[in-house]
Parts: C-alpha cells; sequence; structure tokens
C-alpha cells in the first residue's frame, strides 16, 4: 500500500519515511478488478505500515464485502485500530501479522498500547500472529520478552533475522542456537528466499502483486507487468516458469514442485530452525532421487558441518564442486571446511531448480 513506515528499525530493507501518504489508489477500482475474476480474494494488505494509508478502514471494509483480508502491521495507529476492531468483521480476515519491534515500542513508549491493541483485535475475534524478528541483538532478551508477553496473554512468533550482522550471515550464522529459538516454530524455516528459476509457477494468475500506483505485476519478485487496475490487466492463463533467482514471496504456495524440489525444501526449513536430524533426513531423501545433486550434497555437508565432523563436510562439499563447479558457494564451503582459523558459517544451497541438479 505504502513504502512509508512510522518506526525506524535498524534492520529493515525500507528506508524510513514518516511523511504523509499522498498517491491514494481508489478502493472502487481494486474492487472491480477483483470482482471481475469472478473469484473471491485473500488481499493481503502491507507496506510500510498500511494503517497510515488514508481511509484504511473504510478500504477493509469495502474490500471484505466480497473477499478476503490480511494485514501486515505495527500495531501503532491506536485509534485506527480500535476502529477496525469495531466495524471489520473477524471472519473476513485471514490474520494480522503483528510485528513487535521491541525496541521501536520501547523508544516511543509504546509497549502498554501494543499490550491493549493486540489484547483488543483478539478478543474481538481476530486471528493475530504476533512475529519478533531475532536480531542478534535481541538474542539474548528474546526468551525474557516471551515470558512478558506471555503475562499479558500474547504468544509470540519468532522470526528469523535475514540479513549480515558483525560479517555474519542470519539465518545461517544461528548454528545450533536455531533449535532452541525456533524449535515450537519451523514454519518459520520457510521465510528464506528460495531459488526457483525455471520452474512452473501459478503466480501471475492465483498470486498477484498490486503495487501502489494500481499496476499489477506478476509477483513481488517477478515484475512483468500484467496491467493497471485503473485500466485493463491480464491474467496468465496457466503455470508459468519462475525468472527470477530469488523468490520473496508466498511462492511455495503457487510453485510447482517435483519430489526432489519438495524434499530440497523441506531440508532447508529444517536446518534455518535447528532441527539438524529432520534437516538430514529430507537433504537425504533428495539425493536418493537425485543421486550426486550439488544442492542436496553440499546442504549435507552444511549439517556435517555443523554436527563438527569436517571430514564428512569436506567430502559432501567437494561433491557438490565436482558435481557443479560453477557454483562459488560450493568452493567457498569446500575451502573454509578444510581451512584452519575461526570457525565460519557455510552457505546453505537455495536452488530449488531444473538447473540446481547439474
Amino acid at each position: 500500500m505504502t513504502r512509508k513506515c512510522n518506526f525506524r528499525c535498524e534492520y529493515c530493507y525500507f528506508p524510513h519515511d514518516n511523511t504523509p501518504v499522498t498517491q491514494i489508489l481508489p478502493v472502487d477500482r481494486i474492487r472491480a478488478f477483483l470482482d471481475a475474476t469472478g473469484r473471491e480474494w485473500t488481499v493481503g494488505m502491507t507496506g510500510g505500515e498500511p494503517f497510515i494509508y488514508p481511509g484504511f478502514v473504510d478500504i477493509c471494509a469495502a474490500l471484505t464485502r466480497h473477499h478476503r483480508i490480511g494485514v501486515d502491521t505495527n500495531l501503532s495507529m491506536s485509534s485506527r485500530v480500535r476502529e477496525f476492531a469495531r466495524r471489520i468483521d473477524p471472519a473476513r480476515v485471514q490474520d494480522l501479522y503483528v510485528a513487535l519491534h521491541i525496541k521501536e515500542r520501547e523508544r516511543v513508549r509504546g509497549v502498554a498500547a501494543f499490550i491493549d491493541n493486540a489484547r483488543l483485535l483478539a478478543d474481538s475475534g481476530f486471528k493475530v500472529i504476533v512475529n519478533y524478528v531475532v536480531h542478534p541483538e535481541l538474542e539474548t532478551r528474546f526468551a525474557a520478552d516471551c515470558e512478558f508477553f506471555a503475562r499479558h496473554g500474547i504468544g509470540i512468533t519468532p522470526r528469523p533475522f535475514r540479513g549480515e550482522h558483525q560479517g555474519r550471515r542470519y539465518p545461517e550464522a544461528y548454528g545450533e542456537r536455531a533449535h532452541a529459538i525456533f524449535a515450537d516454530h519451523p514454519e518459520q524455516g520457510l521465510k528464506v528466499a528460495f531459488n526457483f528459476m525455471g520452474v512452473p509457477c501459478h503466480a501471475g494468475r492465483t498470486l498477484l502483486r498490486l503495487d501502489e500506483d494500481g499496476t499489477v505485476y506478476r509477483c513481488p519478485g517477478d515484475k512483468t507487468v500484467l496491467g493497471n487496475v485503473l485500466g485493463e490487466v491480464r491474467l496468465f492463463d496457466g503455470p508459468q516458469p519462475c525468472v527470477r533467482p530469488r523468490c520473496p514471496c508466498r511462492g511455495l504456495d503457487h510453485v510447482l514442485l517435483d519430489a526432489v524440489g519438495q524434499r530440497l525444501v523441506r531440508g532447508v526449513q529444517f536446518a534455518v530452525v535447528g532441527d539438524l536430524d529432520a534437516s538430514e533426513a529430507s537433504f537425504g531423501q533428495a539425493l536418493d532421487l537425485a543421486p550426486g545433486h550439488p544442492c542436496a550434497e553440499n546442504n549435507l555437508g552444511v549439517i556435517a558441518f555443523r554436527r563438527g565432523d569436517r571430514a564428512a563436510a569436506v567430502e559432501r562439499f567437494a561433491a557438490a564442486h565436482s558435481a557443479r563447479s560453477g557454483k562459488a558457494d560450493y568452493l567457498d564451503n569446500l575451502a573454509m571446511a578444510r581451512g584452519p582459523g575461526p570457525d565460519r558459517d557455510p552457505k546453505i544451497c537455495l536452488d530449488v531448480h531444473p538447473a540446481a541438479g547439474k
């Protein structure tokens, strides 16, 4: 809806901009486009912070007459949250995905308001998912924060930090600590940007991105323009190959994976949350189905490295590099596992596409 936000979280990938939203898209044009497709859509309303959008609750009310919505929000606009709870039918809302940016909350003295808003929505019948980005600087306080909010009836879902911090890449750098943080939330291991290039995907037909000016793209990653809701939009007739090396959207709900791809995805999921046994089993199944698959070999090397078995890690990384020498990460992992010095974090392969096995 907008890239503007009233928070300034250090790990956010958008530059901070708290100026008023001035580019407004008529909701009747959005409704007309959705209604013309002949089916019910779930409209994910995100930003930035969607509650700062002018007339936000009116827009929600209009969309939920024939469609469902989901909202990503920091839950900071208390007066609009109360209006939302009063006017919107919870049955028409898939969920409210609420970001608890604890340092920002403390900076603006808004912890009590967050609790009040979250409880109001939950008590009103909405599904409220409170997520907490476990940034490396927040790891030591995460458990205490969970206990604090639990005493106020609010459960917290940990979300992996994605990016670099002090020269280490996350979520890989959580290492063994990941299991303690994410053990009860294995679904968080799917919040990585897989490489599905070449894999058939229904994006452009069942998944779309609507930008703030009305432009409709195939998906958040593929900026193929399908039209504009202020004019005409033409959706794809069926699945088309993914054309991007990184999938930042909910591609797993729309991509058509083969049996090897499914097991590679599950292996990454469990590796991210620190379930090494389940991860190893999934990568092993992928290797059984596709002997010599370099991505599976590499990722089994990552698991061996995390278990402290450098000899097995070297063997796996060497096999991956031999099968696909053009992949720099495999060579980097091999050199790291062979070399002395302080441990670093081997890179998990996120390639889940036909060429990944060549």
